[in-house]
């Protein structure tokens, strides 16, 4: 009877660890969800911020070939 009961223990006792763990590891799951989503974000602006950048660039080089071309007429 004795055997049973210490079994019936550490069977709670690891699952109660188990548990535990799960906590854990869902919790470090949202914790890495939140911290990828930042970092996509981030990233989206960055590249949002370089696509307006080669625009400004692209009307900056036609601005000057068209004064360029003006110049030389």
């Amino acid at each position: 009877m004795q055997n049973f009961i210490f079994m019936f223990d550490s069977i709670q006792d690891l699952e109660s660890g188990l548990k535990a763990q799960q906590e854990s590891l869902a919790k470090d799951i949202r914790n890495a969800e939140s911290a990828l989503i930042t970092t996509k974000e981030g990233y989206l602006k960055v590249q949002g911020a370089l696509e307006i950048l080669d625009i400004l660039r692209k009307k900056l080089e036609q601005d000057n070939a068209v004064s360029l071309a003006a110049v030389m007429d």
